[in-house]
């Protein structure tokens, strides 16, 4: 596509494993992953585009605006909104600050690229709010999000053990690329009370951290991520006589923890500690839902979900401080989008529905 733009007359040499182009005036083009905001160092671009700009980490931006501004160099912000996020603030920084910044919103209803039968096909075939989002640029609040109303229970502090109450901490393993995170919660309360974070710590001493912790906290009860690595470190901590719960992560078993603590925070039954790394990663956590219907959670390529997967081994854990019934009519944004899903299915005579009822 891009050498169907640039005149080949303007174009000196090309590098296809480095994606550059460099022109006859001196002048170069490169395309790079921003997948690692430091690798992006050493660069000193007059001008750069982020596309898909809400699926990067916001570092990325801060590592190369110095150069830019050192530069007098330019910068695009673009791609299709996710929610509230960095895309959402800096459209909006564009919309007050008509010093520095500017801001525009095209909708594809505007622009004319997809034809107005295609789109009514689109709308036909998807929910409302996920059309909104896609075609017609529009910041949802929440939209493919699984945790909403994520800071309205972040009121808890850090709290030393009552000797009274007993206590579940929820730890998810890394040894080296990802994070090892504790998650303590008062079992009384439904509060959280204590988190730990840090990476590449010998298996020794995270077990001696863990094992310390869980003395801490009146012998709290340890349920711990036991796949693959972590089944070994559960085993060393139960001879330890650390009240260990293991707990294999599958796909099946990571949707049960996963909608359990979205119902929890949605519903306000439990309070977490107010942690900028915390909103992060429950802010960037979401769901795809495939082909076949099949529902993957996760957080996006190059972001981290330890800290939400040990919250939701404490929850898993926790009993309803509400009446059962109140939670048990309380739909998942999982299950409302199936519902939504099975809705059209239903109003189409679609045979496919069946597909999608055997996944939920």
């Amino acid at each position: 596509m891009l050498f169907n733009i640039i005149p080949a007359q303007l174009v000196a040499k090309t590098n296809e494993s480095e994606l550059v182009v460099f022109f006859k005036n001196g002048s170069l083009y490169q395309l790079k992953g921003a997948d690692d905001p430091d690798a992006l160092r050493g660069a000193g671009p007059m001008g750069m585009i982020f596309d898909e700009f809400d699926t990067m980490k916001a570092e990325a931006w801060g590592v190369m605006e110095p150069v830019i501004r050192a530069n007098g160099g330019w910068c695009w912000f673009i791609g299709t909104p996710k929610g509230k996020q960095n895309l959402y603030k800096f459209y909006h920084r564009g919309q007050k600050d008509s010093k520095e910044w500017s801001s525009y919103l095209l909708r594809a209803s505007e622009s004319g690229i997809i034809p107005p039968d295609q789109l009514e096909a689109a709308k036909e075939s998807m929910s409302q709010s996920l059309y909104n989002q896609e075609f017609q640029c529009e910041f949802l609040e929440g939209e493919g999000k699984v945790f909403r109303n994520v800071r309205a229970v972040c009121v808890s502090t850090p709290r030393a053990p009552d000797p009274r109450h007993s206590y579940v901490m929820g730890v998810d393993l890394a040894k080296v690329q990802d994070y090892t995170v504790i998650a303590v919660y008062d079992r009384n309360l439904n509060e959280q009370v204590y988190q730990d974070r840090f990476k590449t710590l010998e298996w020794p001493f995270q077990k001696r951290r863990i094992k310390a912790i869980s003395a801490q906290y009146n012998n709290a009860l340890t349920v711990i991520d036991a796949t693959g690595l972590g089944d070994p470190v559960a085993d060393d901590l139960a001879r330890d006589n650390v009240p260990v719960e293991p707990f294999k992560i599958t796909e099946t078993s990571k949707k049960e923890l996963v909608e359990k603590l979205s119902i929890y925070i949605e519903q306000q039954a439990i309070k977490m500690i107010n942690m900028e790394e915390t909103l992060m990663e429950f802010d960037n956590f979401g769901y795809e839902i495939g082909p076949t219907g099949k529902i993957r959670y996760g957080a996006p390529e190059g972001f981290n979900d330890d800290i939400v997967i040990a919250h939701a081994l404490a929850v898993s854990s926790l009993q309803s401080l509400f009446p059962m019934t109140r939670l048990a009519i309380l739909k998942t944004p999982i299950q409302r989008e199936l519902e939504r899903a099975k809705k059209d299915y239903d109003n189409q005579n679609n045979e496919g529905w069946r597909e999608w009822e055997s996944v939920e």
